[in-house]
């Protein structure tokens, strides 16, 4: 594929098909947590999308906030056929970018994702926590959405699959 023209927008209702698209062209990347329509549905305004000047949606990427100062990024995924063309890249700036700018206060801010890739992430700011830094009810949130997850991806999941990373903003 050519290196085509992509705008970083925000999702919109007509968008939640092509994002449940996207993770489930990921399926095989088992930290990806996969999510039907009515989860995308629930939380699109969480959604950004890397998309072409034909509309066409090639990636995704989501930033949830828990509470006022505490918000996850997640569901970075890109199609297959988009990856390597700094789409990744562009979804997570635009995830930390947000964050950054709705923080009230920017030292508060506790901007993290669980992954299995934690080389990658670690090049957009992000260090390895302990997953008990997280508080008891976002802990609860993200077990209840490993039982929605096929069933060969509970123990995994569990057991400790995902490192889970902070968001440390360099200093200027």
């Amino acid at each position: 594929m050519k290196n085509p023209t992509m705008e970083i927008r925000e999702a919109i209702d007509a968008d939640v098909g092509a994002i449940v698209a996207v993770l489930d062209a990921n399926r095989s990347e088992a930290s990806l947590f996969q999510q039907p329509p009515r989860q995308v549905r629930r939380t699109l305004a969480d959604f950004v999308l890397a998309v072409d000047d034909e509309g066409t949606i090639h990636g995704c990427a989501a930033l949830h906030w828990h509470m006022t100062d505490n918000a996850e990024i997640l569901a970075v995924a890109v199609a297959p056929e988009s990856q390597g063309l700094g789409l990744g890249h562009a979804l997570m700036k635009a995830c930390v970018d947000r964050a950054l700018a709705k923080a009230s206060d920017r030292d508060r801010l506790f901007l993290w994702l669980a992954t299995a890739k934690p080389e990658y992430f670690a090049r957009f700011g992000f260090r390895e926590i302990p997953r008990f830094s997280l508080s008891a009810s976002v802990l609860w949130t993200k077990l209840v959405l490993v039982f929605q997850q096929p069933l060969g991806r509970w123990l995994p999941a569990l057991v400790g699959r995902h490192t889970f990373m902070r968001f440390s903003a360099p200093t200027p």
